[in-house]
Order: structure tokens, then C-alpha cells, then sequence
């Protein structure tokens, strides 16, 4: 059985990429909230509803046949990253990043690819009950 072809785990698994990717575009925020005329950057949203819409694709590449993820997101880079329009302050030095409003966005991605995980989990275990595992 090959469950990428499971809709509900591809939609996950593409879900969880592109929460690795933002918290990664977060990080360089973080890492440049002294950096003079900085504007911080985040991912444009992915709808989960819409990756589970009947009909949809998910398309899947790789190198190889093993390959158990060939479209982790978190390599690949398929994610539109956008300049943040709206920001609570901008520094002196024309720096808008806020420290702790890009703090709250990293923790909110944080409990989203952990509530992933879980989903992923319990998918896993409703194939093994009933594949009498």
C-alpha cells in the first residue's frame, strides 16, 4: 500500500512543508530585526480545506522510487513568500520587523505542525486497526 497516494496524507504532508518553509522565512525575520529599511516576509497561506477539494492533484516528484516524500516543501521552495504589508511599528531606523509579533506567528506555526503531526499519526494508526495491526 502505498499511502501517497492517499489524499489526506499528501494534503498533510504538503501542509507540514509549507509550515517548515514559513518557520524558516520567520527565523530570517528574526535574524534581521536590526537590519536598517528590513521589511519581514511570510508565506501566502495555503488553504488545507482546498488541498482536500475531490478532483485535486497533488503532484508528486522525486529522484528515485524509495523516496517515502519526494515533494517535501522544506526543499524544494514552492511556496510563495511575500513582502508583510501590515506591521504594528517601524523602528527609527525604517526596520519593521516586531520581535514578538514574529515570535507569536513562529509559535503559531509551531502548534499547527504539531496538530499535523498528530493528524498524520492517527491516520497512520486507523490503516493499522484496520489492517488488524
Amino acid at each position: 500500500m502505498d499511502i501517497r497516494k492517499i489524499p489526506v496524507f499528501a494534503a498533510i504532508t504538503q501542509r507540514m512543508g509549507w509550515l517548515t518553509q514559513r518557520q524558516q522565512v520567520l527565523a530570517q525575520n528574526i535574524a534581521n530585526s536590526d537590519t536598517p529599511a528590513y521589511r519581514p516576509r511570510d508565506l501566502e497561506e495555503i488553504k488545507f480545506g482546498d488541498l482536500l477539494r475531490p478532483g485535486r492533484k497533488l503532484k508528486l516528484a522525486g529522484t528515485s522510487a524509495k523516496h517515502f516524500n519526494p515533494s517535501d516543501a522544506s526543499k524544494t521552495g514552492n511556496f510563495r513568500v511575500r513582502t508583510q504589508d501590515e506591521t504594528y511599528g517601524i523602528a527609527p531606523n525604517d526596520n519593521a520587523v516586531v520581535v514578538e509579533e514574529q515570535m507569536l506567528k513562529v509559535a503559531e506555526t509551531r502548534i499547527n505542525y504539531e496538530t499535523m503531526t498528530v493528524l498524520y499519526k492517527k491516520h497512520i494508526g486507523m490503516i493499522r486497526t484496520a489492517l488488524g495491526r
